[in-house]
């Protein structure tokens, strides 16, 4: 237990100077100015960590964009400051040191996956709330200022083994990218995997640049496994289908909604038609009368270019953080919005309709784990390809009833 209190959960997804409280005389100049700077820590080139994912910064971009063009939040458009972390620990610190300078009122959709202990205190400290942040550490779970729109890839990785479990596959190999926490993800998910009738009995460490995928397939068939929970980002998810095919295994793997795109999907469909899948919000193919708010999302990502058959699911993530904002801290309707006004609005909030893209929302929620503390969204989607959309299965699951089960 204690090496899963340790756990970086940030570092596994790889795969797949204190500072002082906003001044009252900057926030001042900031609502006088008629519009209100959100912030955003993304690694969206390549660094030292290996992440790249400019598909958030984009879909951030015209989320924004689009809400603006909607009136922003009563009448006030939103400006984003985006830092670009590169997958680094020094820099992701720079970046939360430059969202204080730059008096950003709130966060959104962050992904400091390689530094969360630094970069909470930073924005613990100053008062700056984090909406729809991606969970990785337990600094960040047990911040205050953390505003979730789901419990982070962890409930990713539950979402996948409840899947599999409940399809039959109950001996599961773990396939994850070798890093010093990769040991961690078995002791972590096994006890509420037990409890639910399944076991994590082989793991598959994948070191960093690998090419040949081949041995890490057949490994991943090691001690009866029949299922595999594929913690790889895309494209190192698809290299591996590229050695199933190669190997005609008959391995199931179960996926992350948020990596791939419809093309993804079809492109390894053979493989990918048989896999359970998990995220947080609905896939952008699902159907709008289930989820009413994917009509506005397709909508306002068409109109800055993108092609919804090549949208990530994580994009909708972001057009989520974009959402909750605008909803919570519209309907407080605070006399000036600031730091801290958009924490007390945040506080306030009781069941928040977020276009029923997820269950109802209170941001302040707590979960009853002692690790897992500012979950207010435990819920996660199983999804299943059918070979032209993503069909997304409701209800949602409650993942903290399997995360915090003792097996």
């Amino acid at each position: 237990m204690q090496r899963a209190r340790q756990f970086v959960i940030g570092v596994v997804v790889a795969t797949m100077a204190g500072t002082g409280l906003v001044s009252s005389a900057a926030e001042q100049s900031s609502a006088a100015s008629n519009t209100i700077k959100v912030g955003s820590i993304i690694p969206v080139t390549n660094g030292s960590g290996g992440i790249a994912q400019p598909e958030i910064k984009q879909a951030l971009e015209a989320s924004i964009k689009a809400f603006n063009k909607r009136g922003g939040v009563n009448g006030q458009k939103l400006e984003l400051d985006l830092c670009d972390s590169a997958g680094d620990v020094n820099k992701e610190a720079e970046c939360a040191r430059q969202m204080v300078s730059d008096k950003v009122v709130a966060t959104l959709d962050d992904f400091t996956y390689f530094n969360p202990d630094t970069t909470a205190k930073i924005l613990g400290d100053a008062g700056i709330a984090r909406v729809g942040i991606n969970f990785s550490a337990l600094a960040e779970w047990h911040s205050p200022v953390s505003y979730g729109l789901s419990a982070g890839p962890i409930a990713t990785f539950v979402g996948i083994g409840q899947a599999l479990i409940k399809s039959g596959h109950t001996k599961l190999a773990e396939v994850i990218v070798q890093n010093p926490s990769a040991g961690t993800v078995k002791a972590l998910l096994n006890p509420g995997f037990k409890s639910i009738g399944g076991e994590i009995v082989t793991e598959v460490f994948i070191p960093g640049g690998t090419t040949d995928y081949s041995q890490y397939v057949a490994a991943a068939t090691k001690d009866g496994a029949d299922g595999a929970l594929l913690l790889l980002g895309y494209p190192d998810a698809s290299r591996f289908m590229d050695a199933m095919q190669q190997l005609d295994s008959k391995l199931i793997v179960g996926v992350s909604g948020s990596s791939f795109t419809l093309d993804n999907f079809k492109k390894y469909a053979a493989i990918t038609k048989h896999s359970p899948i998990s995220d947080a919000t609905p896939n952008v193919s699902s159907s709008p009368k289930k989820f009413p708010g994917l009509k506005q999302f397709a909508k306002d990502m068409k109109a800055s270019g993108f092609k919804l058959n090549e949208l990530k699911g994580e994009a909708s993530g972001a057009w989520l953080s974009v959402l909750a904002f605008v909803t919570v801290v519209g309907e407080a309707k605070p006399p000036s919005i600031d730091a801290a006004s958009t924490v007390a609005a945040l506080n306030a909030a009781r069941d928040v309709d977020l276009a029923g893209m997820i269950p109802p929302w209170t941001p302040s929620a707590k979960s009853d784990s002692a690790l897992f503390t500012n979950v207010s969204n435990p819920y996660m989607y199983t999804q299943k390809f059918n070979g032209k959309t993503v069909e997304t299965v409701t209800p949602a699951i409650n993942v903290m009833t399997i995360l915090t089960a003792k097996g």
